[in-house]
């Protein structure tokens, strides 16, 4: 099965939301454009509020992508291997360490980044040291060619382990030198949390999936029981009394519980899509639908029983609802790009499949290279110059091109098939 090209357009646009969300100008844009509990211009956390906005809905969109993707990629490779005629015990084994193996490289990436990443302190050489940190992602992340078709990719796949290991030594000579001269503080809590809850989100939904892959059953049930923990949990408040101890709540955290709501029934659509080929479309797509129209309707009956629908702390409702909203975009994504043919309407499918295909190196970009870069060549007053002040919604534009310049680079990366896979 080739790529299925509306759910990379679809990790694109999530992708270009949280981006977005996090460089709009602060505290003088309606309460809907920032996240609803933390409404301007303060922007502190509110939990009274209920409500969601679109940078709401972002995360739970990425976390349905995953969800669809995990069954997707999974029979890819269990079916290749079984072409191979390997055991099912090896291919069991496989499975597993491949599986955690990436679990633990998106918690270190978690890490990484943020550790990484000095642009917010003054001068030249900070911003170069994050230019170099983001480049030295790509010896530990980048997917080495398989066979060679140039005399690069030869020594590149030559030289695989030896590069890995020396983006090692300079990843850590870095943390350690923005540590000693830029101060920047090295901890366990200092990590990217959206990365840090989607590891967790992946290494437990591929377990449940992989253990349940051919018994829809099993998976309905195990799904009943992780709403059953989330109810019992919300309703008594524990997340909240976890989150309070600090020397739990950095690894510690139940909403790896909760968004499990989104992850596992995106992992039956993904089944869905996956064992689609050679079956009636229309089929597909209508029990696509009525999905998303009962995961709507679970979500407004919970919001009825639980009395608000909150992000912070997460509800039932918030879970189903996102759910749904994820599948009607998916459907409606797939359902216009056959109509897609303006010229302008390529690139932009382009761009957001592109970014939409590389995820890691699009979440991190803009504020690892692009901004950096900005700084050491000047261009960050041109930057500067495009928000006046006083016109927020200029401001808003500037970050829309932003976002879009830096989903390009990622794009063109792409398409000459430079990738970067935890």
């Amino acid at each position: 099965m080739k790529r299925y090209l509306p759910l990379d357009i679809l990790r694109g646009l999530t992708i270009f939301g949280m981006v977005l969300s996090a460089i709009v100008p602060y505290g003088v844009l309606p309460p809907w454009m920032y996240h609803i509990q933390n409404p301007p211009p303060a922007h502190a956390l509110d939990m009274t509020i209920s409500g969601i906005s679109w940078v709401d809905i972002v995360f739970p969109i990425f976390i349905f992508c995953m969800g669809v993707s995990i069954p997707i990629a999974g029979r890819k490779r269990i079916e290749a291997r079984e072409e191979n005629h390997e055991s099912k015990g090896k291919i069991r084994n496989t499975f597993l360490k491949e599986v955690f193996e990436r679990f633990l490289m998106l918690w270190l990436f978690s890490y990484l980044y943020t550790l990484l990443d000095f642009s917010d302190v003054k001068g030249w050489l900070p911003q170069l040291a994050t230019i170099t940190g983001f480049l030295s992602l790509f010896t530990l992340y980048y997917i080495f060619p398989k066979t060679a078709i140039s005399s690069f990719s030869a020594w590149l796949i030559k030289y695989k382990n030896q590069i890995r290991v020396s983006g090692i030594i300079i990843i850590t000579l870095l943390i350690i030198a923005g540590n000693l001269f830029f101060g920047e503080v090295v901890s366990v809590h200092r990590r990217g949390i959206i990365i840090f809850l989607l590891a967790f989100l992946y290494l437990f939904g591929s377990l449940i999936w992989y253990f349940t892959r051919n018994n829809v059953r099993s998976r309905a049930f195990v799904f009943g029981l992780i709403l059953l923990f989330s109810a019992v949990t919300m309703y008594f408040g524990l997340q909240g009394k976890i989150y309070a101890i600090k020397e739990l709540r950095w690894i510690l955290n139940l909403e790896y519980f909760y968004f499990l709501l989104i992850l596992v029934p995106a992992t039956f659509i993904g089944d869905l899509i996956y064992g689609g080929e050679g079956r009636k479309h229309s089929l597909i797509i209508k029990a696509e639908f009525w999905l998303a129209s009962l995961s709507v309707v679970t979500g407004i009956v919970a919001f009825f029983i639980e009395g608000s629908i909150k992000k912070v702390p997460c509800t039932i409702s918030y879970c189903f609802i996102t759910l749904g909203i994820s599948l009607y975009l998916l459907l409606l994504i797939h359902y216009i790009l056959p109509k897609m043919q303006s010229r302008t309407l390529i690139i932009f499918t382009r761009i957001f499949s592109g970014a939409g295909s590389n995820p890691l190196m699009s979440y991190i970009a803009f504020g690892s290279f692009v901004i950096p870069v900005f700084k050491l060549t000047g261009l960050i007053i041109v930057y500067q110059a495009a928000y006046p002040p006083g016109y927020p919604w200029i401001g808003v534009a500037r970050a829309v091109v932003a976002v879009l310049f830096t989903m390009s680079l990622v794009a063109l990366m792409s398409e000459k098939k430079i990738f970067w896979r935890a």
